[in-house]
């Protein structure tokens, strides 16, 4: 105890050492200072008079000198300078007010410098007859020469005090100061040369010119700073007549438009984990999809009334549903910057085997109605089987401006698919019956070292411009304010004072309300532009020889040009421009709210190869085509909306070409516990009558040749749709006939089918949860009254079952479960990789087998993150695996995947303060049509 208490004590003993050595020094300094002024105070001190003559005149002059320590300065001081007030006697102590004391003589004695001190007053000579000319200057000429000398008698003149001798003595030497500046610069600028007097001058310049350029840059930056500043407290509020009053504050506000009229479609932007878990884009729009095994390769949806078909360019429509064309690019406007980073893939893989996909988007405003978007992503890998690495990529930039009288959208589309070619597996029951790895199972063209390379641009400018009506609003306003006018003078008549206040409160502010309403329901017209320029390019390559009966057999032993070697082309131009009116007679919200009508031009050219083309440039096939089209469009408050449009070509290579379109839907709300949930009615009618692509009548290639004319094909299309948000519950129906539809036979040689024929369509999506447990259903239902012209499965599902729970409320919530898909035994199609295009095969049918993955699904505040483990059951439990993908293709094997998508974006401080949400949501995907439009 007693050791303890000892080192306790030592911790304190250097640092009061320390203190009490700082306290003695610093009282040592003071006691020293102190002890100066006592000896040297001014009541023991005095000036001799035997030590300096007479200081009659330097008595008052300096009033403020205690110590004089050189006799000669104060004799020299004394001869100089005569008192201003021309009293004389000693001098005195500026603070104590006496008289110095005799013995400050023998101190002045005893302390004497042997050394001789000479000040600048010992060389000081006045000037002859000063005293004549300026006898102001003769009494201050010293003070102003010798700076000392002019401290001190600036002191005396403050102790008497003398404010108008001190005025007079400070202008005195400013003015002689500026006299002998100016002199010695005279004499220094008399004594340059020529080369001097140049360099000089220049330097001056140099210095006016930067003291200008600096005033100039000083003014700038102040207006720059004023400017900012009243940018920053002016409030950037969008006003445009195109979105309703309701989506204006709106944090994002996401839609696509259209080309004819310009018109957008708003969506809701879904940034939820249910939306993200679908990796591949297909399985966002339908329930599955004939794909080649491989993220980014040719692809064709289950659904047919969901298959996308680009005119002109056959070839890339089985890569459309990876990129965009203009119609379907989400347009965004953002009040704040807005990422979004995303990555799918089996990281865990060989890298023979890895597949990587990403996504990367950045959108911001430029001002409140000015939006620039910018996106890249990236399908692809290296498949499972022998060569077959994809690499499909796509690069957007964008651009839209949605204002009070302009409306633009314009951007670059890029897209380019690189592929190795396999023509899929050889002998399916190296799958069906066998453990064998894929990559080591035969193909078709892996030893021809075939490949695919497709390109797309697109460069589009649509633009819209507003002139309201402005006229028609004055002249009602004029009528109503007459009216209400001779109202109150009815009023004024009665001498009622208080009913004309309450009169003029209510009436005359509602009118003005009334004016000051949103300018979007005036009577208006509308001019607009469309332009769009577009290139679809497709290389194939192959080193086939024709006694390859493996790889002969997918192109039917065909080879009209070179059997040993394969380097096929095709290219399409389109390049469409229209003008277009548009004009909306009453509000934006009535029944009839717009009437639209236009004209267009489309160019389009084909790269035609002909055998003579080897001796000769091939032919461009150049077709140009004019039409027409008009729609009109309104609404009913809240509970109805309808469109149509027809269009027809009037001359050219699409002459009577025709289409007719119109889509109404039916909202109603009838929940008494959530007043905002809709119950939605839709349908849709579509007819046209096209002339086939010039590709599907004239194609020389090695593999393929055909010169056909075909006739105009014909689609009749009625659909409908039924949703109910609150119950999750959305079903669709479609009914089509078809006639002189065209089609690919299984030899991939191109048909037309004679005889009219008809696809029936119905899909269900339901979604139940009881408690943690969650049931969501994908079912889709097809029949075809062709199956050899057009084969479809007849039911295909994809089941998603799970426990869903909240790790941490409102930061983190996970799901866990199983993720299936099926279908029914059909005739999947077969790929041609020369041509492009899916073909019928009836040899071998597909189906009844599920691919079934378990995962686990986060949402963690904004960022959504899975782990899937896929084909977990490899064919169970049928009775042999066939997960397949495509005639001859395989879906994944066992693998594990990793997804992850986390969006960025700043929060306002009134947002965060009031801790509001992530973009779109928690929920499913916002409503119907958006996961189709989502990349």
């Amino acid at each position: 105890m007693i050791m303890d208490n000892r080192r306790e004590i030592r911790k304190f003993l250097l640092p009061a050492a320390l203190v009490l050595f700082a306290a003695a020094q610093s009282f040592g300094i003071d006691a020293g200072r102190a002890l100066s002024r006592v000896s040297f105070s001014p009541d023991s001190l005095a000036v001799s008079d035997s030590t300096a003559p007479a200081m009659d005149s330097l008595t008052d002059a300096l009033d403020s000198i205690a110590i004089v320590p050189n006799p000669d300065t104060l004799s020299a001081v004394t001869e100089g300078l005569a008192d201003s007030t021309g009293a004389s006697g000693t001098v005195s102590d500026s603070t104590s007010g006496e008289g110095f004391d005799d013995d400050f003589g023998d101190f002045l004695e005893a302390e004497e410098d042997s050394v001789p001190q000479i000040s600048v007053l010992d060389t000081l000579t006045i000037p002859e007859g000063l005293d004549t000319l300026d006898p102001f200057k003769f009494k201050y000429f010293k003070a102003i020469k010798d700076s000392a000398t002019l401290v001190m008698t600036r002191d005396s003149l403050l102790a008497i005090p003398d404010s108008v001798e001190l005025f007079r003595l400070d202008s005195l030497y400013t003015k002689d100061s500026s006299e002998v500046a100016a002199w010695k610069f005279a004499q220094w600028y008399a004594s340059l040369d020529k080369d001097g007097l140049k360099k000089y001058h220049f330097q001056k310049k140099m210095e006016a010119k930067m003291h200008r350029m600096d005033s100039v840059l000083n003014l700038k930056e102040e207006k720059m700073a004023r400017r900012d500043s009243i940018r920053t407290d002016t409030p950037r509020i969008l006003e445009t007549y195109v979105l309703p009053d309701s989506m204006l504050y709106k944090r994002i506000v996401t839609w696509t438009h259209d080309s004819d009229f310009n018109n957008v479609e708003t969506f809701d932007l879904d940034t939820s984990y249910n939306f993200h878990f679908n990796d591949y884009p297909f399985y966002r729009n339908d329930v599955k999809a004939t794909y080649l095994g491989v993220a980014g390769s040719a692809a064709q949806t289950y659904n047919w009334f969901k298959r996308e078909h680009t005119e002109g360019a056959g070839f890339y429509d089985p890569y459309t549903v990876y990129s965009y064309n203009k119609e379907n690019l989400p347009q965004y406007n953002t009040k704040t910057p807005y990422t979004e980073l995303a990555y799918w893939g089996n990281l865990f893989t060989t890298k023979q085997k890895a597949e990587d996909d990403i996504k990367i988007l950045t959108t911001q405003n430029i001002t409140p109605a000015t939006n620039v978007t910018l996106e890249y992503h990236r399908y692809g890998g290296g498949g499972w089987l022998q060569h077959e690495k994809t690499d499909n990529r796509t690069f957007v930039f964008s651009g839209n401006h949605i204002g009070k009288k302009y409306v633009m959208h314009a951007g670059y589309i890029f897209n380019s698919v690189k592929r190795n070619e396999n023509g899929g597996i050889v002998d399916n029951k190296w799958i069906r019956d066998t453990l064998v790895d894929p990559k080591e199972i035969e193909t078709r063209l892996a030893s021809a070292e075939a490949s695919n390379k497709l390109k797309k641009n697109t460069i589009f400018l649509d633009q819209t411009y507003r002139i309201p009506f402005s006229f028609i609003n004055n002249i009602k306003t004029k009528k109503l304010m007459d009216a209400q006018l001779y109202v109150r003078d009815s009023l004024a008549l009665t001498l009622d004072s208080a009913a004309l206040a309450n009169y003029d409160s209510t009436t005359f502010v509602k009118i003005k309300d009334s004016l000051a309403t949103n300018n979007s329901d005036l009577t208006s017209a509308f001019i607009g532009t469309s332009s769009e320029y577009s290139v679809y390019v497709k290389s194939y390559k192959d080193a086939l020889r024709s006694s390859d009966k493996t790889g002969s057999e997918l192109y039917g032993g065909n080879f009209f040009l070179n059997p040993a070697k394969t380097a096929d082309s095709l290219r399409f131009l389109n390049i469409d421009n229209k003008i277009f009116l548009k004009l909306q007679p009453w509000s934006r919200d009535a029944i009839v709210s717009n009437v639209n009508a236009g004209v267009g031009d489309r160019i389009r050219n084909w790269y035609s190869f002909q055998p003579g083309s080897y001796l000769k440039p091939a032919n461009n096939v150049i077709k140009n085509s004019l039409y027409a089209y008009a729609g009109a469009g309104g609404q009913f408050k809240d509970y109805l909306t309808w469109n149509a449009k027809g269009w027809y070509g009037f001359a050219g290579y699409e002459m009577n070409d025709m289409s007719l379109e119109a889509d109404a839907e039916l909202r109603f709300k009838p929940f008494r516990r959530d007043r905002n949930s809709p119950m939605i009615f839709g349908a849709r009618f579509e007819t046209s009558l096209r002339e086939p692509d010039w590709y599907q009548q004239h194609l020389y290639a090695n593999h393929a040749r055909w010169d056909n004319e075909f006739t105009k094909t014909s689609v009749t299309r009625i659909e409908g749709h039924f949703s109910i948000p609150r119950w999750k519950l959305d079903a669709e129906v479609g009914y089509a006939l078809l006639a002189n539809n065209i089609y690919y036979d299984s030899l991939s040689v191109i048909r037309q089918n004679a005889t009219p024929m008809s696809v029936l369509s119905a899909s269900l999506h339901k979604d139940f949860a009881l408690s943690i447990f969650h049931f969501d259903h994908n079912i889709l239902f097809q029949m075809s009254s062709n199956e050899e012209v057009l084969p479809l499965p007849m039911l295909a599902a994809r089941l998603r079952y799970y426990i869903q729970f909240n790790v941490k409320k409102n930061v983190m919530q996970m799901q866990l479960g199983a993720n299936a898909t099926m279908s029914t035994r059909w005739y999947e199609q077969g790929y041609n990789p020369a041509l492009g295009v899916f073909y019928n095969q009836r040899t071998e049918q597909y189906g009844m087998c599920p691919y079934i993955d378990v995962f686990a699904n986060v949402q963690w505040k904004r960022c959504c993150i899975y782990v899937r483990y896929v084909n977990l059951n490899m064919g169970w439990p049928s009775a042999r695996a066939d997960f397949f993908s495509a005639h001859n293709y395989i879906m994944p094997e066992r693998c594990l995947r990793l997804g992850i998508f986390w969006p960025f974006y700043t929060l306002s401080e009134s947002a965060v303060s009031s801790k509001g949400g992530a973009a779109g949501g928690r929920g499913a995907s916002g409503g119907r049509g958006a996961a189709g439009r989502m990349r």
